[in-house]
């Protein structure tokens, strides 16, 4: 679990046998450093031992300056660690060299200084990302809609999803009989599903307090309105399960919040998160309206108030999603200690004549990510 991090930088042969011999260069200044250090409080006369170190590597290309030689333990915050990736190596820097003594030829005298050519040209004005354009896009794409049928979040439509998601969860990781805790809750029918149709001990946490919580909350439903990223009220390992339904993207803190879950599950427990990805086609979370592909990726969001203004809207911006890739949520699962046992995607295929008249913007993510909406993990806190 620990990666070990060494090098050594070549040197010629001549430079080696130069340094060995006890009266040249290098032995002359290994004496003046000895003596130098014995003058020295102890703190200093060991960054004065390091830093010739490293200029001996630097002249002689022989051993191992203390930076290029560490033992690394990567650690989250918290003290946790797994061994995932390279810690960063410590010691001085090295001194970049002097320009040797030597008769440098000049390079010719440089008048001006210009583009003559590129292989890139960009002829004409750049796209100008504003309502008229927006109107355009939404225009052409109507009968072809990113999200073809957009979910309906009203009266039973909503309890009837709220119980698919529960039995979703349940079949991977089972509620049945167990304490879970949901992040990021919302309406809390998920929690309210859980305790009364699973037998769970289910409490729910959210940043907002919905209307919903005075008619579900009861002796079996705890709701609280909690960031648990500053104030947590639960004990460390106090949860069998953790389940948390696309909010992870509206996380302001989603690196903190997936520590505070790692320390409230017990050793054993396992974690079901299903989040939306920033970069797919469907993360502006307006399809209901804007019927085209990345609109939050091409159009600011004073651009998409401005059009809802003028369609006499109350004017919002795009639900606010955090910016992470899918790389760095498993990077940072991995660190904070958890397994990935199951690990799933949902995709929509890359509209390219769309990509290609919009590549300088879209080119700038990678494709997987724009076509890449949502992840599904179970994950593992591995037992003691």
């Amino acid at each position: 679990g620990v990666r070990t991090v060494t090098g050594t930088t070549g040197g010629s042969q001549p430079q080696q046998a130069a340094a060995q011999q006890p009266g040249g260069v290098a032995g002359r200044a290994k004496q003046t450093v000895a003596g130098l250090s014995r003058a020295l409080p102890p703190k200093r006369a060991q960054a004065l031992r390091d830093g010739a170190r490293a200029a001996k590597v630097l002249v002689t290309g022989r051993g191992t300056p203390p930076s290029r030689l560490v033992r690394a333990t990567v650690s989250a915050p918290g003290g946790r660690t797994n061994g995932v990736g390279v810690g960063r190596a410590v010691g001085p820097k090295v001194p970049r060299p002097d320009l040797p003594d030597i008769d440098w030829v000049p390079a010719p005298d440089i008048a001006t200084y210009g583009v003559i050519d590129s292989l890139y040209p960009r002829g004409g004005d750049p796209i100008a990302f504003d309502v008229e354009l927006l109107d355009s896009l939404n225009a052409e794409y109507a009968p072809k809609k990113v999200v073809a049928n957009p979910p309906s979040y009203g009266g039973s439509v909503l309890d009837t999803a709220a119980r698919r998601r529960v039995i979703w969860a349940d079949r991977m990781v089972g509620l049945r009989g167990q304490r879970v805790l949901e992040i990021g809750c919302g309406s809390a029918l998920e929690v309210w599903n859980m305790a009364h149709n699973l037998g769970s001990d289910a409490v729910g946490v959210d940043v907002i307090e919905y209307g919903t919580w005075q008619h579900l909350r009861d002796e079996h439903v705890d709701l609280r309105m909690v960031d648990l990223t500053y104030d947590n009220p639960f004990e460390p390992e106090s949860f069998d399960r953790i389940v948390s339904f696309t909010v992870w993207e509206h996380i302001p803190r989603p690196y903190a919040m997936l520590e505070r879950a790692y320390d409230l599950l017990k050793p054993g427990g396992l974690m079901w998160m299903r989040v939306n990805l920033f970069a797919g086609p469907q993360a502006s979370h307006r399809y209901k309206d804007i019927h085209f592909p990345w609109p939050h990726l091409l159009f600011s969001d004073d651009v998409v108030r401005a059009w809802d203004g003028s369609h006499g809207r109350v004017p919002r911006s795009f639900a606010w999603v955090n910016r992470l890739s899918f790389r760095h949520y498993e990077d940072y699962l991995l660190r904070v200690g958890f397994r990935i046992r199951e690990l799933g995607f949902t995709q929509t295929p890359i509209d390219e004549a769309f990509y290609a008249r919009f590549e300088d913007m879209l080119g700038r993510y990678p494709r997987w990510d724009l076509e890449t909406d949502y992840f599904l993990a179970v994950l593992e806190k591995p037992a003691r």
